[in-house]
């Protein structure tokens, strides 16, 4: 990523199976907002880093939500 580039990273949170609703189960390919953001804090200004909730349908038509992990960062 150039300088002043923008990463822009949604995916299911590592809480997501615990406290959320679909998505993958295995941990190993879960992240929460935080340890991206840690991961680039040495590149980037990161401008917002959080696990955000998303209204999904469960196979029974009920309401849920699932958690994401969203990060928001500009290259340094």
């Amino acid at each position: 990523m150039r300088r002043g580039g923008t990463l822009l990273l949604v995916g299911h949170d590592a809480a997501n199976p615990e406290h959320g609703h679909g998505g993958p189960q295995d941990p190993r390919v879960l992240y929460s907002a935080e340890q991206v953001a840690d991961l680039w804090r040495p590149y980037a200004d990161i401008l917002r880093a959080e696990t955000v909730g998303r209204p999904v349908t469960d196979a029974e038509g009920g309401n849920r939500t699932a958690l994401d992990a969203l990060v928001h960062a500009v290259r340094i």
